[in-house]
């Protein structure tokens, strides 16, 4: 298994497109950060747009997992390995947790953008505590890792790099619709709700009546970190994590690998 990791490793590391493609995405965070950010620094912007950090995040691990899974069908690479001495458990563990730990890292990684480029640009702001927002970015490692689970899975199953890399446009682009349809936004077993739940702060305003301004609105939010949010985050994760694995698996052990 560590063999095929690190061939893995070195083939992502050594891929042109996938280094051009993440270059591209963090020009896109950037762009969309500062068409976005105003003098009210950039945590009002994110606070009020709670998918700028993790939907393009999203369409990259789709890019990822396709790459490092899908395109084994394509150049019968799998075949190859286990022809070569290695099991089907080897081959399929090896490529799985390769692509759940580098998309899901990278992915986070990306999330960092805005909070980067908006503070050295526009400053941080006051609506949001620094801190907090920190460690929401970090715990979306684990939905990330879960969405890259399960799309292992469905690699397995269409056995198509290309429809995997298109199906991230359509994650992130449908997951506010699929929101809307289902209604439970603070669902920690659905990575892409997960994932909202982490970058969603509970809101109010008010307002004040200015002599020049005339009705000046204020606005406050809360970023707090609770504990159910976190250890749902992480166990959700984790045994979502496993069953899609293990689901992958069964799968893969029973391909004839045509």
């Amino acid at each position: 298994m560590k063999n095929i990791m690190k061939s893995i490793g070195y083939e992502v590391l050594h891929s042109k497109m996938l280094v051009r493609l993440y270059i591209l995405f963090v020009a896109l965070m950037v762009l969309t950060t500062m068409l976005n950010t105003d003098s009210s620094g950039v945590s009002a912007m994110l606070a009020g747009n709670d998918g700028t950090s993790y939907e393009f995040p999203m369409l990259i691990v789709a890019i990822i997992v396709g790459v490092i899974c899908g395109s084994d069908f394509n150049d019968k690479v799998a075949n190859y390995e286990i022809l070569s001495g290695h099991s089907r458990k080897t081959v399929f563990f090896a490529r799985a947790l390769m692509a759940v730990c580098i998309s899901s890292v990278l992915a986070t990684v990306l999330c960092f953008v805005p909070i980067i480029v908006g503070s050295a640009i526009f400053g941080w702001g006051n609506k949001l505590v620094f801190s907090d927002l920190i460690i929401r970015n970090l715990l979306l490692i684990f939905p990330f890792a879960r969405l890259t689970a399960f799309l292992v899975v469905v690699t397995f199953i269409v056995k198509n790099p290309y429809v995997i890399m298109a199906s991230g446009f359509v994650i992130m682009l449908g997951g506010g619709i699929l929101g809307d349809l289902v209604g439970d936004g603070k669902n920690c077993f659905i990575s892409i709700y997960n994932m909202k739940y982490l970058c969603s702060y509970e809101g109010w305003n008010t307002y004040n009546l200015d002599p020049v301004k005339g009705v000046v609105e204020y606005y406050a939010y809360n970023s707090t970190v609770t504990s159910s949010l976190v250890l749902g985050t992480v166990f959700a994760s984790i045994i979502m994590i496993i069953f899609y694995l293990f689901m992958g698996y069964a799968l893969f052990r029973r391909d004839e690998l045509n």
